[in-house]
Parts: structure tokens; C-alpha cells; sequence
């Protein structure tokens, strides 16, 4: 069990700064944004949060201790040893976004989850022929969605996998009719045989839930950044598969992991030619991940922002908020989706994909209300 460490018996920053080392920005409340001087407080990733004090954090194997330094920005710049580390892994994290597929990544942007499956666990295949799923993208744009996810291989704990020939079947005729429309299509596949198709059709976006450990689909990504029009892609953290990840998720201490993992997939597209400007994240919340694994993510979710990339989250009803209320059926989990949403938000998350795009749209409306 990883144990972290008392902050207020936090060891000295030069014992933290021993060891490898992250940084993750504590957020302040707005009215902590408020009352403190200009010069003491930094945008996180030039959106509407904020921070003046950080976590610098090491951890030890051996013992499963996270090491963690907490002070003041001001500080760490004049104290730290690794002053060059300092000034870029902060450069990283106040540095606005530029803009994702178009969108702006100083407010938050929704993602409408279309799952063109029979099997999903969310929707119990209501939109698995192209023309509800089609029906169902038009109405989440309506409610505001800035992109729509469309998906046809069910990736819920335990589902059985479908032939590539199948996906395109699904997938395909949606994502050609939505992107012939002028919506914005991610779409959301493992398969560099489908992204290829997926792009062919007009997708703008790709959403790998593999988090691109495919070679085949790097190159497929790489090469179509020779065009006048590259893909954006998002990487997304998944342990395993999904027929088994969920049977003994196991990690030292999942937010370093994970970020580490993030930051090796960036560094490899970039290496094939792909701008880190069209890279996105996705920390993988409930794939291949204890409950406490997930509640960790989003407590270090602010770590994220040193990969220097948009972050998306999807925590729309996730099995995790069932486990922590009694079960509660697909249905009503509403409630919990818009809570962990609203976590992530704080967090200073860009982007967040979503069952329900209409209530979350209103629940973003009042967090950013001044």
C-alpha cells in the first residue's frame, strides 16, 4: 500500500528532489484566486484555475512512499536544485493550450459518447443501427457537445472483442454522415485498420483507447500528418484489456505510473512526426483501475498538466460510482457523474466526455458562473 507522506512533516526539498520528481500544482478555490497578490498566483494551463503553491513528489519503491515537498511557488524557484527542471516543468503548467481540433482549451469542451454497439454498458445498445446513433449525435450537438465520440467495440470490463470488419460496419456510415455535416467526429478505436477508415470518413480526431501501443497505428498517424489536414489524436491509459483489466489492476501508485506511461506515448509520437499541439491525454478512469486507484487520479489530477497537453476525463457512469453508492444502477448515476466531473473541472480539466451532455453542460455553466 503506497503511504504518503504527512505534509506537515514533509521532508526537505532537497531530500525530495534526490529521487525523480513531479510536480503537481495545488488549485485554489476562487477565493483563495481572489484575495491572493497577482504575483503570487499562476493560471493552470492558461485556463479559468489556479495555483500558488506546488507538490513536488518522488517516490520510493521500495518503501511505496510518495515523498512530497509542499510550498509556495516563489520558493521552490529560489531553493530548488533542479532549476532548469523548474522553470520548464512550470512553463508547462501555466502555458495556455493551443487550440484541440478548433476548440478553445481555456473553457471546457464536451464530448458526446455515441456507442454504435449492441452490447455498451451505458445505453444497452439503444443506438446500435447508424440511424439512431445518427439521431442521437444531432441531439447531443443540440444539447452543446463541441465534439461527438463515436465508438463501435464495446470496451466495458469483461466485453468480448468483435472482428475489425464488424467496428467498420458500425461505424463507418455514422461518421461519414455526422462529419458530412460539419460536426466534429472522434473516433473512438483501437484498431489502426478503423482509424484509418475512420479518418477516411472524415474523423478529426482519434480517440485510442489502447493509448497507441500499436506501432501500426503511430505510422498510420504519422503519415497522415503529411496532409494539409493531420488528425488529432488522444491517448488514453488503459492496464491490459478490456476482457480481463479489471480482474487485478495493480500499480506502485497509479498517478505516477500512469503520467509516466502518458509522457513515454507522447515522446514516441512526437519522435514520428506528430506535433504535440494535435496530442491529447486521457488518464483511463475505470480501465484497468481499483476504486482507489480512480479516486487517486482525480486527487493528482493537477499532475497531468506537467505533460504540457489538454486533458480529457470520462467518468460518465462509471461502475466506480455504483461501488461507492450502493449500487446504484446504470440510470441513476447521474448524480455521481456530474460530482466526479466537477472534480475533474477543479482540476482544471479542458476536456470531458460524457453520456449526458445536456446536464453537464449546465452544471459547467454554473462552476464557471461568476
Amino acid at each position: 500500500m503506497t503511504v504518503r507522506a504527512d505534509l506537515e512533516q514533509c521532508p526537505q526539498l532537497a531530500d525530495v528532489e534526490k529521487e525523480k520528481t513531479w510536480v503537481k500544482p495545488v488549485p485554489l478555490d476562487r477565493i483563495g484566486a481572489a484575495i491572493l497578490p497577482a504575483t503570487d498566483i499562476y493560471p493552470v494551463a492558461g485556463g479559468m484555475c489556479h495555483f500558488s503553491q506546488i507538490d513536488v513528489c518522488s517516490l520510493n519503491t521500495n518503501s511505496n512512499t510518495v515523498l512530497i515537498w509542499r510550498g509556495r511557488v516563489s520558493d521552490w524557484l529560489t531553493h530548488t536544485q533542479q532549476k532548469q527542471f523548474a522553470e520548464e516543468t512550470l512553463h508547462r503548467l501555466v502555458s495556455g493550450r493551443s487550440g484541440f481540433a478548433g476548440l478553445a482549451m481555456s473553457c471546457t469542451q464536451v464530448m458526446g459518447i455515441v456507442n454504435v454497439t449492441p452490447d455498451s454498458f451505458s445505453d444497452g445498445g439503444q443506438f446500435s443501427n447508424s440511424i439512431n446513433a445518427v439521431a442521437h449525435a444531432n441531439q447531443l450537438v443540440s444539447e452543446g457537445a463541441s465534439i461527438i465520440d463515436v465508438g463501435g467495440e464495446s470496451t466495458r470490463p469483461g466485453a468480448t472483442p468483435i472482428s475489425v470488419k464488424e467496428e467498420q460496419e458500425r461505424v463507418i456510415p455514422v461518421i461519414s454522415n455526422l462529419s458530412n455535416n460539419d460536426i466534429l467526429v472522434s473516433a473512438d478505436t483501437r484498431h489502426p485498420d478503423t482509424m484509418q477508415k475512420a479518418l477516411q470518413a472524415g474523423a478529426q480526431i482519434i480517440n485510442d483507447v489502447s493509448g497507441f501501443r500499436n506501432s501500426k497505428s503511430i505510422n498510420l498517424i504519422a503519415n497522415a500528418h503529411d496532409n494539409n489536414s493531420p488528425p488529432y489524436v488522444v491517448i488514453m491509459h488503459m492496464q491490459g484489456e478490456p476482457g480481463f483489466m479489471q480482474h487485478a489492476p495493480s500499480y506502485q501508485f497509479a498517478p505516477i505510473e500512469i503520467y509516466d506511461y502518458l509522457e513515454q506515448q507522447i515522446v514516441k509520437l512526437v519522435a514520428a512526426g506528430i506535433d504535440k499541439s494535435y496530442i491529447a491525454v486521457d488518464v483511463g478512469f475505470g480501465f484497468g483501475k481499483t476504486i482507489s486507484d480512480n479516486l487517486a487520479l482525480l486527487d493528482w489530477m493537477p499532475l497531468f498538466h506537467g505533460l504540457g497537453v489538454p486533458i480529457l476525463l470520462g467518468v460518465s457512469r462509471k461502475s466506480t460510482i455504483a461501488k461507492l453508492d450502493n449500487n446504484a444502477s446504470i440510470d441513476s448515476r447521474l448524480g455521481g457523474s456530474i460530482a466526479l466531473t466537477m472534480r475533474a473541472l477543479n482540476a482544471g480539466v479542458q476536456m470531458v466526455r460524457t453520456h449526458d451532455v445536456k446536464q453537464t453542460i449546465q452544471a459547467i455553466k454554473l462552476w464557471q458562473a461568476d
